[in-house]
């Protein structure tokens, strides 16, 4: 997979990271936990961001270990899958621990 193939999806993956810290801007944590509009909404842009990632052959995530791409598509599959089961409050500690970092790797391999 060439830089011209994966460009757009690593485009549209950091499409989605802008729209949950868009979504943050409004959001607390309390709100997060307790408003189904907030956590439906950033649980469609994981869904989005799972999907983008499965997009991207094996080699590439050998290619750029530093990013959770399993990890990613993971997430999203247990959204979609097990949605009744998902902890509301992993979801918020992924964003507010690990999005901000994969968001950087993100940004510098499309730079």
């Amino acid at each position: 997979m060439n830089q011209l193939d994966w460009k757009p999806v690593l485009e549209r993956i950091l499409e989605s990271i802008n729209n949950i810290e868009t979504l943050l801007v409004t959001t607390t944590e309390e709100s997060f936990l307790t408003n189904l509009k907030d956590y439906n909404a950033i649980c469609l842009e994981f869904i989005q961001i799972g999907e983008k990632v499965n997009q991207l052959p094996e080699s590439f995530y050998d290619q750029h270990p530093e990013i959770p791409w399993h990890e990613l598509y993971g997430l999203r599959n247990r959204i979609v899958h097990g949605y009744d089961k998902v902890k509301k409050s992993i979801i918020w500690a992924t964003i507010i621990q690990d999005l901000p970092a994969i968001k950087g790797q993100i940004q510098q391999l499309l730079s």
